[in-house]
């Protein structure tokens, strides 16, 4: 009854609100009330057209980075940050929640700090951040070694954050439905004055969503086995923040950052495998709970007259589940009468991640050239201990094949250097980054140990031609590497139903990439990227199958070569003073060629992904947009993703003096997101359709409160707006 109400009074504030602001009239904003990011640079003619439409282009390049602006959307104030980060231009999402952008692997930063979570596990954290809070997404597909060599491609989710001096905040409300009801409701709080800021936030995130999963399994004896997985969670997510920034000095801020999220989650699941000469049932129930939170400190200061700067970060991450599971089966004839004895299993897992992070990064301006460097070390260790239970006899019994105590132990000591030079119109950077692995895994349950150790060297390099203000060129080399957690290295089974199982590996080796890229910015219209990746020891999900006994297993292993070859062009263009749009094309050429059990596996493939933006100023305070996407079929390992794409509209409402906003959001009209996708190698061959909740109305209702002067913002870039605006002359992505 509680997400009930708390939709329905969401509903009921929002219908309230609108129709108390009908009667008021509609006033043009003051100047001081338009934020600075909401207009463009640098184009003149841009800068008139904002002040027309009020209105900032959806899509904006700065150096290295895509810059997707958010905060403005109608249909992403509805949404969770999963939803909208797996829409941005480029960027693809596997059968193994595993995101890419064009075409490399993908970590996923929040406000400049790494999110330290990957898989269902980011799935599971995005999907609890509400849409209406964050800001943009900050895409880059090459950065430099500056960042941790693990970071192929990192996408960063920019948070919301207020620049008015005094007390302020905002409070949201949203409520929608799929199909069933969810509901965002959240508040922000700042007070800040010329020496100091604090802020802190809360909000509550209420979801039922479905996924139905049809696969068919197919047999050299013609025998196929046709599976059915209908599975309904409800979660329960609250959010908190609390954090400061101080100036010390002119020269010198100190700060920190506290956050964590709380979420209940429970599904209930229904599962029927049909073979030709019978029907396995099963039907399942589990709850989770998940905590994560989060310290970050950081301390600041410079020379403008020695023309040099030091940051300091420390951090501490906790990531903490315990959840449990219940499986009820039996098998019936294909006449529906019950057969043998029913089945009964269940398990009780709790994991835990504690991660620590110290870095310190310096810059001097030099005579010759600008010097960056820096030190990081960081420590992680995580504790999975699941047991899996039968009941035998009457009596629920250690199932000695499933259960799986495994401890993964990871350090990580690195080092920069590099260079930065401007000659002229040319800027050339070179970069050099050390790394140390010290790594262990030890499954207590059979005695299992392995151990890692090397050293290796990331360089990267880039130069920059700035031909004139409309015309800019970049050339840029980075290697790079990807290792994996004990979700991928943990050797033990995982059960999913009868004939479907779950395992990692111990013998996965890091990943080593090595990108080369090319772009070109013309006019501030036209920005056109091209690259080429080379990927060793490619991770895949592979399919192990019985013939004997059909169970499948799921697990990974490494491709020997992979290659990426991708080409990325936006068009931002204002048809007419009140419509803008933006379009962005990626053509994909992927290849994998490698050998799995002495058998070749050689294959490529081709693939295109569209994305559109189009906004529509009308009148009476109305904004519109109608927002499309769509992606061809690509490679995902071994499986074959098929083609999908979906339309969103929204429509946005100002009131109350540009004070509050109404929102309403359709996401995915035609409900044409599904995932499908195709394995076929040895003796494997699946075809598999995912349906998930992604069709949703959502009406949301923002309001904010207090002062409305704002201070000049204390230049304090993370490294990711450091990294985007390195030199000027490198747009695109």
């Amino acid at each position: 009854m509680r997400p009930l109400f708390t939709t329905l009074l969401s509903a009921t504030m929002l219908m309230t609100a609108a129709a108390a602001s009908a009667q008021q009239k509609d006033t043009v904003p003051a100047p001081s009330a338009i934020k600075k990011d909401s207009i463009p640079a640098p184009s003149v003619k841009q800068l008139k057209e904002v002040n027309v439409t009020s209105s900032a282009p959806q899509i904006t390049m700065e150096g290295g980075t895509m810059t997707v602006n958010v905060s403005k959307s109608a249909t992403a104030a509805g949404s969770n940050a999963w939803e909208i980060v797996s829409k941005a231009p480029g960027v693809t999402a596997d059968n193994n929640n595993t995101l890419q952008l064009n075409g490399r692997s993908v970590t996923v930063y929040i406000d400049g700090r790494p999110s330290r979570l990957s898989g269902d596990d980011l799935k599971n954290l995005l999907n609890s951040t509400p849409g209406s809070n964050i800001d943009k997404l900050e895409l880059m597909s090459n950065p430099s070694v500056k960042y941790d060599a693990q970071d192929g491609a990192i996408i960063n989710i920019k948070m919301l954050r207020s620049k008015d001096m005094g007390t302020n905040g905002s409070v949201t409300l949203g409520g929608g439905f799929g199909r069933y009801a969810r509901s965002s409701d959240g508040f922000t709080l700042n007070h800040r004055t010329k020496k100091a800021t604090w802020y802190g936030g809360y909000d509550y995130v209420y979801a039922k969503q479905f996924v139905h999963i049809t696969s068919d399994r197919f047999f050299t004896d013609n025998y196929k086995l046709e599976d059915a997985d209908y599975n309904r969670e409800e979660r329960n997510s609250h959010n908190l923040k609390a954090g400061a920034d101080l100036d010390i000095t002119k020269n010198t801020s100190a700060g920190f950052l506290v956050k964590s999220m709380f979420t209940n989650r429970h599904n209930d699941r229904d599962n029927q495998t049909s073979l030709p000469d019978s029907i396995f049932r099963q039907t399942a129930g589990g709850r989770q709970t998940l905590t994560n939170p989060s310290v970050n400190v950081y301390f600041k200061t410079g020379s403008p007259k020695h023309k040099n700067e030091l940051s300091i970060n420390a951090d501490y991450f906790n990531h903490r589940k315990n959840w449990n599971d219940n499986f009820n089966g039996r098998y019936f004839t294909v006449k529906e009468v019950p057969a043998g004895e029913p089945t009964f299993i269940r398990n009780n897992t709790e994991s835990a991640i504690d991660l620590y992070s110290f870095s310190a990064d310096y810059t001097q301006q030099l005579k010759f050239a600008k010097l960056e460097a820096g030190v990081k070390t960081t420590f992680t260790e995580t504790d999975s201990d699941t047991r899996w239970e039968n009941i035998d006899g009457g009596k629920w019994e250690n199932d000695a094949g499933k259960t799986n105590h495994f401890i993964y132990k990871e350090n990580i000591n690195a080092g920069y250097v590099g260079l930065t030079k401007t000659i002229k119109k040319y800027t050339i950077q070179a970069m050099l980054r050390a790394e140390h692995t010290h790594a262990t895994g030890n499954s207590l349950t059979i005695d299992q140990h392995f151990k890692r150790d090397y050293v290796q060297l990331f360089p990267s390099a880039s130069v920059s031609y700035m031909k004139s203000a409309k015309d800019q060129f970049n050339f840029s080399y980075r290697r790079s590497i990807n290792r994996f957690g004990f979700d991928i290295v943990n050797p033990f089974v995982t059960y999913q139903n009868a004939y479907s199982y779950r395992q990692g590996n111990p013998n996965i080796k890091p990943m080593l990439m090595q990108t080369i890229q090319g772009t070109w910015s013309h006019n501030y219209t036209l920005f056109t990227t091209l690259g080429f990746n080379r990927v060793k020891d490619n991770l895949s999900m592979i399919f192990r199958q019985d013939p004997d006994t059909k169970v499948q297993v799921t697990s990974f292993d490494n491709q020997t070569d992979f290659n990426v070859a991708y080409a990325n062009v936006v068009w931002v263009k204002p048809i007419t003073p009140k419509i803008r749009t933006t379009w962005t094309v990626t053509g994909l050429w992927l290849d994998i060629s490698t050998n799995m059990g002495g058998i070749a596996y050689k294959k490529s493939s081709v693939t295109a992904m569209v994305n559109m933006q189009n906004t529509f100023t009308l009148p009476k305070g109305f904004t519109a947009e109608l927002n499309g996407n769509f992606r061809g079929p690509f490679m995902a390992g071994y499986a074959v993703m098929k083609s999908a794409g979906g339309l969103d509209f929204g429509v946005t409402k100002s009131l109350m003096k540009n004070r509050a906003s109404l929102k309403l959001g359709i996401v995915d009209i035609f409900n044409t997101q599904p995932m499908r996708f195709e394995v076929q190698y040895s003796n494997v061959h699946n075809l598999a359709k995912m349906n998930n909740d992604t069709r949703v109305v959502n009406l949301t209702f923002n309001y904010k409160f207090g002062s409305a002067t704002v201070k000049a913002a204390k230049a304090r870039k993370n490294a990711i707006e450091s990294e985007a605006g390195r030199t000027n002359a490198q747009q695109g992505l």
